[in-house]
């Protein structure tokens, strides 16, 4: 492991970081601010976003689970996706814009978030940094994209199963249970989820390339953005995503510090 790299340990249920030179003793990892995690499906957003929520201790917020919950509250909001859902149709960018504000306006986001699937166009990226701007004080957003090859996403995906009881992810050929389609925990029969189907997995391939390829350009030429090799165990990716961004919360410190310093 290289020598600034931190490792992550399990302690007391919690995770924590351990930078890699001997005197280090485990903490808590310092909440980033708002980060963004961008991948191909199968890439292992969701996985790394569940992990770094706990490590950082800020919240995941996910746009599918917002919109869950507006329409399952009847909020007014929620009011109005439904119409769109029942049609068959997309959600406007301003429904779903001001169900995440509200979202971000809890007090639990204070020191940062984890943002699963939002901005999603270049659009809603836009309003996000004026959101920031006006909200956060000019919080910088940082952006983790997850690289991985296409075939190893394919083989990922169309060979995941999953519990429908205790929630366990198997994958047949890169992770399988002890008894092919039995869950390890509970003897319950593994499923295969709708999104993983091949024909399923194709269109979701497709939206990923017409939407978040662009933002990924969008956001590549900032200071906080992050590209991270996804085809490794997830507890190296998830070392890699927290040393880069201890390497650019310093870097926007400094730059911070010498602009204060030009400006007097």
């Amino acid at each position: 492991m290289r020598s600034n790299q931190p490792r992550l340990n399990k302690a007391n249920g919690q995770l924590e970081v351990v930078l890699s030179h001997s005197n280090s003793a485990p903490a808590r990892a310092d909440a980033p601010g708002p980060v963004l995690l961008l991948g191909a499906p199968g890439a292992g957003k969701g996985t790394q976003a569940d992990v770094l929520a706990k490590l950082w201790g800020i919240p995941r917020i996910s746009t599918g689970e917002i919109l869950r919950s507006n329409v399952a509250n009847g909020t007014a909001l929620g009011a109005q996706a439904k119409t769109f859902l029942n049609n068959g149709g997309l959600v406007p960018d301003q429904v779903m814009m001001k169900m995440v504000a509200n979202r971000l306006d809890r007090a639990d986001t204070a020191e940062g978030v984890i943002l699963d699937g939002f901005p999603r166009t270049v659009g809603q990226a836009d309003w996000f940094d004026e959101y920031l701007d006006d909200h956060q004080h000019g919080a910088h957003l940082a952006v983790v994209s997850l690289n991985m090859d296409l075939d190893r996403l394919v083989a990922r995906v169309i060979y995941r199963t999953v519990c429908p009881v205790c929630g366990s992810v198997y994958n047949e050929e890169l992770m399988p249970p002890k008894r092919t389609g039995i869950c390890d925990n509970d003897d319950s029969v593994l499923e295969q989820r709708n999104d993983d189907r091949l024909d399923v997995f194709k269109t979701r391939l497709g939206v990923f390339r017409r939407e978040t390829e662009p933002l990924i350009r969008f956001y590549s030429k900032r200071g906080m953005f992050l590209e991270v090799d996804a085809e490794r165990s997830p507890e190296s990716v998830t070392e890699d995503i927290v040393s880069g961004m201890m390497a650019c919360r310093k870097r926007a410190e400094f730059e911070r510090l010498s602009s204060s310093s030009r400006a007097s």
